[in-house]
């Protein structure tokens, strides 16, 4: 595997430094703790005597000596003037030393250049607040690492209740969104992603899977496509390889956000509908599952389509009634940890994208907690025609069932879905222009 660098970023309590050291563990490179030479910078100053409150004499030193690092055994020793100070570092004087030194823009700079420097000599992965806009622009891969206020605040209520200290779960939320608040409008350094970050959204994912989607669209970034996660039929098998080869040549497809279809089953794929090739345009390129898909039961009169669907594990549904018995197979395909595909238009519309949804995908998603995967198709296929197709952000929807399954819940999340849409079709519009598709 070629040289690639990692930068991990992320609002507080997102579990940035558990799950950079578990990816640093799995791909066997270094995790640079970049506070371990923050630390070894002021154990120096301590020896020579300077004050902590001494910018210039600080930004001095940084011109005779700055920390090294060297990756042994798997673990991370930093070295001062050639010593390994690993152990020597996390006493409080150092502590407090570090806190004040740490602040002084000198000190700063020289430790960024000398993080950028330490980068371009090996593999490596770094997790902080501006990695990705500050310490490492060019990082091979870019994650901004997020989960909602109510999932981080969550874990941290958890944290603090297995170790026997009395906490309220309101007050931890509220301290979490006014950090939040804070680091995203300070005026030095707002946390914010970088422009070509990828965000994550850990809210539905246990670290595991957020460890192994952080090692997949590394892969991805460097050209190897996701394993299977599961068996393929034989027909969609065959299908989709025949597919894939006339997307790329007689109906092209230009695919956006590959990245965000590397979550783990169970999700839900939604989509907007323009025809009957759309299971095949949007599951073509999600490499890892056998989607099943949701088919309206009029296709079944024909016996070789009928065949056919049932092959590819297709769900029929009666789309003029409330189809309970369609709503009970998709739940028990999520359940099963499948991918569930859904148009939630119901049938295809000429105007708007998602302004008109069924109710049952509100339904469907509450109910399973399953989050939804937005995929939007700019156009119907063509001869020579090309069509993008973007994958966004999964939608998660564990905070909101969480509320309860009722009609003021199904018509928020309902309407978050039409707003991600919106959004998608803006997006395409200011890149390519409503009439080039």
């Amino acid at each position: 595997m070629r040289h690639f660098t990692i930068a991990i970023d992320g609002p507080v309590g997102a579990g940035k430094s558990s799950v950079a050291s578990d990816v640093a563990k799995k791909l066997n490179i270094l995790h640079l703790d970049t506070g371990a030479m923050y630390r070894a910078f002021a154990l120096k100053a301590l020896r020579e005597g300077i004050s902590m409150e001494d910018a210039e004499a600080l930004t001095a030193l940084t011109e005779r000596c700055m920390p090294e690092v060297q990756y042994v055994d798997g673990v991370q020793r930093t070295l001062i003037d050639g010593e390994d100070v690993s152990g020597l570092i996390r006493t409080e004087e150092v502590s407090m030393a570090t806190s004040t030194s740490s602040k002084v823009a000198g000190v700063r700079r020289a430790m960024v250049a000398k993080q950028q420097e330490i980068a371009k000599k090996q593999n490596i992965l770094l997790d902080g607040r501006d990695i990705g806009t500050v310490v490492l622009k060019d990082a091979t891969l870019k994650i901004y690492l997020t989960a909602s206020p109510e999932c981080r605040a969550r874990r941290r209520f958890d944290q603090l209740q297995a170790k026997g200290e009395e906490c309220v779960y309101e007050d931890i939320l509220a301290d979490v969104i006014k950090r939040d608040h804070q680091d995203m409008n300070r005026e030095v350094d707002p946390l914010r992603p970088a422009e070509d970050a990828q965000i994550l959204d850990s809210t539905d994912m246990t670290q595991e899977q957020v460890v192994d989607n952080i090692i997949r669209r590394l892969e991805l970034k460097q050209g190897k496509m996701p394993k299977k996660a599961e068996k393929f039929s034989k027909i969609y098998n065959v299908a989709f390889k025949i597919m894939g080869f006339l997307y790329k040549t007689l109906f092209p497809v230009q695919v956006h956000g590959l990245e965000n279809t590397l979550l783990d089953a169970p999700y839900i794929l939604i989509s907007n509908h323009n025809s009957l090739m759309d299971p095949l345009t949007i599951g073509v390129p999600i490499k890892r599952y056998n989607i099943r898909f949701l088919g309206k039961k009029e296709l079944e009169k024909n016996p070789i389509l009928k065949k056919v669907f049932s092959a590819v594990h297709m769900i029929p549904v009666d789309r003029h009634n409330m189809d309970m018995a369609a709503v009970r197979s998709c739940l028990k395909v999520l359940k099963e940890n499948h991918v569930l595909g859904v148009f939630p238009e119901g049938t295809r519309h000429k105007e708007g994208v998602m302004q008109d949804l069924e109710s049952g995908i509100a339904m469907i998603a509450l109910r399973s907690k399953a989050p939804l995967l937005p995929a939007y198709m700019s156009r119907n296929l063509g001869l020579f025609r090309k069509v993008h197709l973007y994958y966004g952000a999964p939608i998660s929807v564990s905070d909101l069932a969480a509320k309860g399954i009722n009609k003021e819940n199904c018509e928020e999340l309902l309407e978050t879905i039409r707003k991600t849409y919106r959004d998608m079709v803006e997006k395409h519009e200011a890149h390519y222009g409503k009439k080039k598709g």
